[in-house]
């Protein structure tokens, strides 16, 4: 009989286990299944930027979520690191606005799941961005020196401006980087303007020192200023030693009044390379010549275009001292290709071309149509910057 009772217990507590482990089994799918369908949701509703409807999914106060809250928290965090991650992709590629992107970024935010980090990322697209907490305005002025150390002071001010003189401990080292920022701006505007004028381009460095970025520093700054005027006594000074050869030299003013391409070889001329380059102003042509002294030889000629009356070529002998490929002016809004320097701003260069590089904006040759340069067929420069040694003699007459 104690055997019979045995069995029975024995039977009891087996079928116990298994109602126990189904039903832990039961429990735990139901748990899982319901979970696994609230994340989906979620999900489904975020990617069609369905905002409200997602944050009333996890808001629900089941005991699933509940439950799960340690697991959904992590989840949902990973899934927003690849939202984020695959948006600022569609930036860089230009597939979406940054406005886009912030109205994604600042939903994220609201869940309170990121940590820091997505207040910076946001404050780099939305500059009137108003953060929430006033310790993270250092990642504000973080960012901000960022901008400053890769020289992008425009940027850098305009978010250091923001910092408000409530929040003082941040305040004064911003005010402080307004001014380095000027000041560095500035220091790098000089050194480019002083580059410029050793290879005798003072116009072109006056014209730099007058178009700077206002967002940074105003145009009548003191300092600009006098950068200017002191540029622009260099450029006197060197366009009153260059403009005319003195008579004493053997190219003086009178060989000038007397060269042609007849008398070429008569009046002794010399370059210091094995070519010589005429510029006829009447004619508005350019010859080659190869030889030397009394002995030249015509190696090419092309039809040009001088400056016009308001910006006459200056009349001289020169020799060439520089080359390049591309240049372009703000000035004029144009630029020229295979441009070859024979005094300070003066060069030869090809028709003039847009801002593209593709597009030539004047075809003229034959009369006088330039800014004071010598304008040439593109073929026709090409050749000259290939060919054509620095240190040969130019004279325009």
């Amino acid at each position: 009989m104690d055997f019979k009772k045995s069995r029975i217990t024995i039977l009891k507590i087996l079928i116990s286990t298994v109602l126990l482990f189904l039903l832990t089994l039961s429990v735990n799918y139901y748990i899982n299944y319901n979970y696994s369908k609230t994340l989906n949701t979620f999900y489904s509703e975020f990617n069609q930027c369905d905002f409200n409807d997602a944050k009333e999914t996890l808001s629900d106060n089941s005991f699933v979520l509940k439950l799960k809250k340690k697991a959904m928290t992590s989840e949902v965090s990973k899934y927003f690191t690849s939202i984020i991650t695959t948006l600022c992709n569609e930036l860089k590629n230009n597939n979406i606005t940054s406005d886009q992107a912030v109205t994604v970024f600042k939903e994220i935010k609201s869940y309170d799941i990121l940590d820091e980090s997505l207040d910076k990322l946001i404050l780099t697209l939305d500059q009137d961005y108003v953060l929430e907490d006033s310790s993270l305005y250092k990642h504000y002025l973080d960012l901000a020196l960022e901008k400053y150390n890769v020289g992008q002071y425009s940027e850098a001010i305009e978010m250091l401006s923001k910092i408000p003189y409530s929040q003082l401990e941040y305040y004064n080292t911003a005010q402080d980087y307004i001014e380095k920022c000027k000041d560095s701006y500035k220091q790098s505007l000089f050194n480019e303007a002083d580059k410029l004028s050793e290879e005798d381009y003072y116009t072109k460095a006056i014209d730099l020192l007058s178009n700077v970025d206002e967002s940074i520093v105003s145009s009548t700054d003191k300092d600009i200023q006098n950068k200017i005027s002191s540029i622009e006594i260099a450029r006197e000074e060197y366009l009153s030693s260059q403009y005319y050869i003195d008579n004493a030299q053997p190219t003086s003013t009178s060989l000038l009044q007397n060269l042609n391409s007849e008398t070429i070889n008569t009046l002794n001329i010399e370059s210091n390379t094995p070519y010589l380059i005429y510029v006829n102003l009447n004619d508005q042509k350019t010859y080659v010549y190869e030889g030397s002294s009394n002995n030249w030889t015509l190696e090419r000629d092309f039809p040009c275009s001088s400056g016009i009356e308001s910006e006459a070529t200056p009349k001289g002998v020169y020799t060439i001292t520089g080359r390049g490929d591309w240049f372009y002016s703000d000035e004029y809004e144009q630029g020229g290709k295979y441009w070859v320097q024979f005094w300070g701003d003066y060069l030869f260069h090809s028709l003039p071309y847009d801002e593209t590089q593709n597009t030539i904006v004047d075809y003229t040759l034959g009369v006088p149509a330039s800014h004071g340069c010598i304008r040439l067929a593109v073929e026709d420069s090409k050749w000259l910057f290939e060919n054509m040694p620095d240190d040969t003699k130019v004279i325009i007459n």
